[in-house]
C-alpha cells in the first residue's frame, strides 16, 4: 500500500531520507528544523498561490523543510504530521528556539510598537507559540511583551503554559460562531477536522488533520445503536464530516451548509439527510470525558430518522 502524501513527503523527484527503502525518488534528503513565523501560514498542495489550501501551520509550529525553490518550502508539521508547500518566507530556518509562552486567548494580534493603537502587523491564533524576550513594558496601563521577532503583543493574552479546555466539547464551544473555511484551523475559520483537532488540542493532545485520519486514529470505535448510547465528548464520522456530540441530544461541528461552527440537534442533523445512528462511524477518546458525562441523556428521547444514504452530504465537507 502506498504512503499517504498528506502525512510522508515524497514525490518523483525528491523524498525524505526517513522514507529511503519505503519509496521511489530521484534523491533523498534531510528535513532542515524551522518554525513558522506568520500567524498562519496557508499549506498548499503544490507550490502555488492559486493551488488547493489543505491546511494552516500557525506561528511557533515546527516543521522539517525539505526543498525551498521558486520562494516556496516544502515542509512537513512535526505537530500533525501534515505536508504541503508554505512560502518561503513564511519559514525561519535552524533550530527553534523553545518557547517562554503560548496564544491562552481565541488569538492575539501582533504589532510592531507596544501600542494596541498602532496599525496590527499579524494575528496569532490560540495556541501559538512565543519566545517573550521582555515584558513590563507599559502602554497607556497595558503591559506588552516583546517577542523574539522584535514585535509585540499584550502579555494578557499569554501564559506560560498551553491554554486548556475542561473536556472536549468545552474546547469546541469556543469556536461557536466562528466561520467556516474550508482548511481552515482558528479563531478566522474552521472546517469540520479543524475544529476537532483544536479542540483536542485544548486537551494537550495532537490529533490528526482530516476527517479520514481521524476517523481511523483517534481513540476506539464505538458500537451505539441507538442516540441514548452516545457520550459527551463522542466524535460522529460520515463520508467527509465529523460532529463532536455536546450531549442533551446536541452536535457541535464546522458546517458549511450555514458556514459556521454551530449547536444543532442531532435529531434535525440526522433527519435532513436521511441518516440515522448506525450510519455513523462513532470514535470515543477517553480524554475528551469524565464518567460521569458517559450516562445516557435525553438524546434517547431524539425522534427515529430516515434510511441511511451513507453518501457524502452536500453542505458538510472535508
Amino acid at each position: 500500500m502506498a504512503l499517504d502524501p498528506r502525512l510522508n513527503a515524497y514525490h518523483e523527484d525528491l523524498a525524505d531520507a526517513r522514507l529511503r527503502g519505503q519509496v521511489k525518488a530521484g534523491r533523498f534528503v534531510e528535513g532542515r528544523p524551522a518554525r513558522i513565523v506568520v500567524g498562519r501560514a496557508p499549506v498548499r498542495r503544490v507550490p502555488a498561490a492559486d493551488a488547493p489550501l489543505d491546511t494552516y501551520y500557525h506561528y511557533g509550529a515546527r516543521v522539517l523543510v525539505f526543498e525551498e525553490a521558486g520562494g516556496w518550502g516544502w515542509c512537513q508539521s512535526l505537530e500533525d504530521g501534515y505536508v504541503g508547500y508554505v512560502e518561503a518566507p513564511q519559514n525561519a530556518i535552524g533550530k527553534p528556539a523553545e518557547p517562554t509562552h503560548f496564544v491562552a486567548t481565541m488569538g492575539s494580534y501582533l504589532y510592531a510598537e507596544p501600542d494596541m493603537k498602532s496599525p496590527p502587523v499579524d494575528f496569532l491564533p490560540r495556541h501559538s507559540a512565543v519566545v517573550v524576550t521582555e515584558h513590563g513594558i507599559m502602554t497607556r496601563g497595558s503591559d506588552y511583551a516583546r517577542l523574539g521577532t522584535g514585535q509585540f503583543v499584550p502579555l494578557g493574552c499569554l501564559s506560560e503554559e498551553p491554554p486548556r479546555s475542561p473536556d472536549l466539547v468545552a474546547g469546541a464551544e469556543r469556536y461557536l460562531g466562528c466561520p467556516y473555511q474550508w482548511g481552515g484551523t482558528s479563531f478566522f475559520g474552521l472546517d469540520c477536522s479543524g475544529l476537532v483537532q483544536n479542540a483536542f488540542r485544548d486537551l494537550g493532545i495532537i490529533v490528526l488533520r482530516d476527517t479520514d485520519m481521524q476517523r481511523e486514529g483517534i481513540g476506539e470505535a464505538v458500537a451505539v445503536g441507538s442516540a441514548a448510547e452516545l457520550a459527551r465528548g463522542d466524535l460522529l464520522y460520515m463520508p467527509g464530516h465529523v460532529l463532536i456530540y455536546a450531549g442533551d441530544g446536541l452536535v457541535i461541528h464546522a458546517s458549511d451548509g450555514t458556514m459556521s461552527v454551530r449547536r444543532q440537534a442531532l435529531a434535525e442533523f440526522m433527519a435532513g439527510r436521511g441518516f440515522e445512528i448506525a450510519s455513523f462511524v462513532v470514535r470515543r477518546h477517553p480524554a475528551a470525558f469524565t464518567e460521569a458525562e458517559t450516562a445516557p441523556s435525553s438524546a434517547g428521547r431524539c425522534p427515529p430518522a430516515g434510511r441511511s444514504k451513507r453518501g457524502h452530504a452536500p453542505g458538510d465537507a472535508r
